[in-house]
């Protein structure tokens, strides 16, 4: 667990599991004492709490879902932090042809066919997707997908020129330990990564 902040949000899920399985009990005990005293099973009072009830355990279930499952990080504003790291680029001479690239990509089938791209930094070796990633190859650094983010322009030109346009800058946005992002079990939990692959031009990329 990221953080302790996120015990507020299970303790709210188990209120929501409770609430549902009291709310079900409930009204099958007004229900029978309906039938036992009144001899009917149905009666506009009953029908009026039980639907009270309800609508306040879906509005509660519905703001407990919306808030765990389906914000737009891009709109959380200050509950969110990003740190964002350069590294530069290792280059990789392939076998035989004795041609040298920086990136793999490899494309995947189907109706919606993903590019994975693979690349070298000091030490390691990163597979990416191209769902949170891209290439920027040319004059350029900053293309279009990655022109959604803040990038430290002195830093790109600074990388650029020390690093032969052949380096690699990720972004990532970081849910802040928190109350309210404890509530929907976010609180210190990365949120979103993006990956910007800078190469010199497109000879460096090896398609597969």
């Amino acid at each position: 667990m990221k953080s302790t902040w996120n015990l507020v949000g299970m303790t709210l899920w188990v209120l929501v599991l409770v609430a549902l399985v009291w709310m079900v009990h409930d009204m099958r005990v007004r229900r029978i004492h309906l039938i036992v005293t009144e001899h009917h099973s149905f009666s506009w009072r009953n029908f009026t709490i039980s639907t009270v009830e309800l609508v306040v355990w879906l509005l509660f279930f519905g703001g407990m879902s919306y808030t765990t499952f389906f914000q737009n990080v891009n709109q959380l504003g200050s509950r969110v932090s990003e740190t964002t790291r350069y590294e530069p680029l290792v280059i990789t001479t392939g076998t035989g042809s004795g041609s040298a690239y920086y990136v793999v990509v490899h494309n995947s089938d189907g109706k919606k066919p993903v590019q994975q791209y693979t690349y070298l930094t000091e030490g390691e070796k990163y597979q990416v997707n191209s769902t949170d990633a891209t290439v920027a190859a040319g004059k350029k650094a900053i293309n279009l997908p990655a022109s959604a983010y803040q990038w430290d322009e002195k830093k790109v030109k600074k990388y650029d020129q020390r690093h032969q346009k052949a380096w690699v800058g990720v972004i990532e946005t970081t849910y802040k330990k928190s109350f309210v992002n404890g509530i929907g079990l976010h609180a210190g939990r990365l949120a979103n990564r993006f990956t910007l692959i800078r190469i010199p031009d497109h000879s460096f990329m090896l398609k597969e």
